[in-house]
């Protein structure tokens, strides 16, 4: 194996491992009650990091899949996983602030991406872009932090695979850091945004039925008790909107 391909596995086992905790399992259940039936449809993924969710939107049926994110490392691993098996995909790298339109898609997904906006109007600008890649009728899903979150029960996040700490003051998005457990463990910094932000911002881009989801666990042998909490404040929220037919 050559030494490019070792790397390009080292970075997928480190941040999929995200996927795959406790947390990690919940959204994904959420992501995709909140997607739907994807048989037959397009998707673009926007900020599709390493392909983890792109791929999947494939495996589940969608017959057109593209997926853009800012960062080359990450475009640079989905395009060695595409190679290595392939599917279709087409990956693209481009800044969320930037996107062109790519095409008209009956589903677009943002996921943790809305939350790195810089402010309110760069957030408006991202969503403009996103909308404009909607085919008419076509939904957005869009996973960003939770603007809700119970601060307890996130000090008790350890249980669900990572760590979260506030590193700043509270203004209009909350600066964190996210440690993830594992060996190795790694960190990320996150914003959490005060509540109405982004539902208004969907609102504001003359979208349809703006809607936040219900989180969903996974129904396994871990029960009420562990999963109760997670669904009372997780860390992420979902929202979805409908571009009109016009």
């Amino acid at each position: 194996m050559a030494e490019s391909d070792e790397q390009y596995d080292a970075l997928g086992a480190i941040y999929e491992r995200a996927k795959h905790i406790p947390t990690g399992l919940a959204e994904r259940a959420t992501l995709l009650s909140a997607v739907g039936d994807l048989r037959g449809k397009s998707v673009l993924d926007v900020g599709c990091g390493t392909g983890f969710y792109t791929r999947l939107f494939h495996d589940l049926g969608a017959v057109r899949v593209a997926g853009v994110d800012s960062a080359g490392e990450m475009i640079g691993y989905a395009r060695y996983v595409e190679a290595r098996e392939p599917r279709g995909i087409g990956y693209e790298q481009h800044d969320a602030a930037s996107l062109p339109v790519m095409g008209e898609f009956d589903v677009v997904t943002a996921v943790w991406l809305l939350g790195y906006a810089e402010d309110v109007a760069a957030l408006d600008a991202m969503i403009g872009n996103l909308k404009a890649n909607l085919a008419p009728g076509g939904r957005l899903v869009a996973l960003v932090p939770n603007p809700d979150a119970d601060w307890d029960l996130l000090a008790q996040y350890g249980r669900y695979g990572y760590e979260i700490t506030r590193t700043g003051p509270l203004d209009v998005k909350q600066p964190v850091s996210v440690h993830v457990l594992g060996d190795p463990p790694f960190d990320f910094d996150s914003f959490f945004w005060e509540g109405g932000v982004f539902d208004g911002a969907l609102d504001r881009a003359g979208l349809l039925d703006v809607t936040r989801q219900p989180c969903v666990t996974p129904d396994d042998d871990r029960g009420e008790e562990f999963w109760g909490p997670l669904r009372k404040s997780p860390s992420f929220a979902v929202f979805t909107a409908v571009r009109g037919e016009s």
